[in-house]
């Protein structure tokens, strides 16, 4: 497995990318504990949630040196996010890391001027949308043309479809279970996506001509080591083709060129909005 892999960290990363599509689709079958369904859900979530860091990581470095099991990860983690590794690399890969993602999110710049309530979930809920569809239409409109650069656009065409075929098999086969668990599940992936990139990006000048004013660095222990270091932001900006595992030294390298606004010490996880809510209002944000 160590030739297959391109780096020996990332086994448990390909074993969780075959083993998440099982416990997520599992209530298809089974269906949810009567009484207990939302419970059951977080539970879940809990286990398989980190999916679309993951597959950041994978559309970023893929996992093995083999192009077929790559894109079988890919198709993998996709089924329990909603988002294809070629939705990933359109709007990320070649939109934002290019500076050219106002076409995946809109005009942001009152939203992410500062950080309040109001302004978080307006780019949240304004800027999921884009997300989901317009790299579909890209590849939808590259792929018919069968346009080879940057990616393989008739792939991104044929992963987008193959998504939509499971989606609507689902929907047929357990539409309870479609509609009340997993469609409310992907649509909470695709807020964390945007919320994080909400957090990553608020107060900071993506315009400047010092690059180390562009992103927002989350320090919290935790929180890196459960996104495998993704709160050094600035690193993975400066370099986004490092492995998780350079980071940490990556941040270390340039941290005194960094603007002190930029350093969080807080998490940036999903499950404390409401605190974050709460240091908005305190100032402390």
């Amino acid at each position: 497995m160590n030739t297959l892999l391109k780096h020996p960290e990332d086994r448990l990363n390909v074993a969780r990318s075959f083993i998440a599509p099982i416990i997520f689709f599992t209530p298809v079958f089974t269906g949810l504990p009567a009484g207990y369904e939302f419970s059951t859900a977080i539970v879940i979530y809990f286990f398989i949630g980190d999916s679309n860091y993951i597959l950041h990581l994978h559309i970023h470095n893929p996992f093995t040196r083999n192009k077929y099991l790559n894109r079988t990860i890919d198709l993998m983690l996709a089924s329990v996010t909603g988002m294809t590794a070629s939705n990933w690399k359109i709007q990320h890969l070649h939109g934002h890391h290019l500076g050219k993602d106002i076409l995946f999110n809109g005009s942001k710049d009152w939203e992410v001027e500062k950080y309040s309530p109001l302004r978080a979930l307006s780019y949240c809920f304004r800027s999921m949308w884009y997300t989901f569809w317009r790299p579909f239409v890209i590849s939808l409109r590259n792929g018919l043309k069968n346009k080879k650069q940057p990616i393989n656009y008739r792939w991104a065409l044929t992963e987008h479809l193959l998504l939509f075929a499971l989606i609507a098999l689902l929907l047929v086969f357990n539409t309870k279970i479609f509609l009340t668990y997993i469609l409310p599940l992907y649509a909470l992936t695709f807020f964390i996506t945007r919320y994080v990139d909400y957090l990553n990006h608020y107060g900071c000048d993506e315009t400047s001509s010092n690059v180390y004013e562009h992103s927002n660095n989350c320090l919290n222990p935790s929180f890196n080591r459960f996104t495998h270091n993704f709160g050094y932001h600035t690193a993975h900006h400066l370099k986004p083709g490092a492995h998780w595992t350079q980071l940490p030294s990556l941040y270390e390298e340039v941290a005194d060129k960094i603007p002190d606004h930029c350093k969080k010490d807080y998490s940036w996880s999903w499950v404390l909005i409401p605190y974050h809510f709460y240091l908005s209002q305190v100032g402390k944000m």
